[in-house]
């Protein structure tokens, strides 16, 4: 590139135009703006992409996947309706002390890794508090629709509602931010970027093949 192309009126050479050079410092990257460092982002995020080859026969194999997806989701409604209907009111469960013994192990080992990752700032932390946030909500769930008399459905009724539903809604809340936070960055690090639903965010599993809108 020629130097020239690169130097204002006063013939300072742009933080742009030291990028050409075949080392950046850390101190160049600071003084970029933030367009600047959002286009260089999208530039790198491109050629980047032309690394990546996705062959047809994954593609067509991922598009199968999403087709076994809606049969299971349509065959689990009558299933479900079936089971409402067939199922007894009430049923003796064998290994009844292991089961809630392994459910609460799990649950343990998932809030463990997430309080981990939310120390450490790891990637880990947001499909553990995923995961946690669902056992809160199925552990609410079965201990509420399972206490025997009124004592234990008392009890039931406060751990979830001082306990288990608000600790699931505040990891519920951390995942999501820890998605859009990486949606952003995946947009090029701007800092007034456009907070988008995550239902409608397109994945960045396959870069080059879709872009955020």
């Amino acid at each position: 590139m020629n130097e020239a192309v690169g130097r204002d009126q006063g013939g300072v050479v742009s933080p742009m135009t030291a990028l050409s050079g075949a080392a950046v410092s850390d101190h160049t990257l600071r003084s970029l703006s933030h367009p600047e460092r959002a286009d260089l982002l999208r530039r790198l995020q491109m050629l980047t992409a032309s690394e990546f080859d996705v062959s047809r026969r994954r593609q067509t194999a991922g598009r199968w996947f999403v087709r076994f997806l809606a049969v299971c989701c349509i065959s689990l409604i009558p299933w479900t309706i079936s089971l409402g209907v067939s199922l007894p009111r009430t049923y003796v469960a064998a290994n009844w002390r292991l089961l809630w013994t392994g459910f609460d192990v799990v649950l343990l080992g998932c809030l463990s890794v997430t309080a981990w990752g939310l120390w450490k700032q790891r990637q880990v932390v947001v499909p553990a508090s995923i995961i946690t946030s669902v056992l809160l909500l199925c552990d609410a769930w079965f201990d509420l629709f399972t206490a025997n008399g009124h004592r234990q459905l008392i009890v039931s009724v406060a751990t979830a509602l001082f306990g288990e539903l608000p600790l699931a809604m505040m990891l519920s809340l951390l995942s999501v931010r820890a998605l859009r936070v990486g949606a952003r960055a995946a947009r090029a690090m701007e800092q007034n970027a456009p907070v988008t639903s995550l239902w409608r965010t397109p994945l960045i599993t396959f870069p080059g093949r879709q872009e955020l809108r």
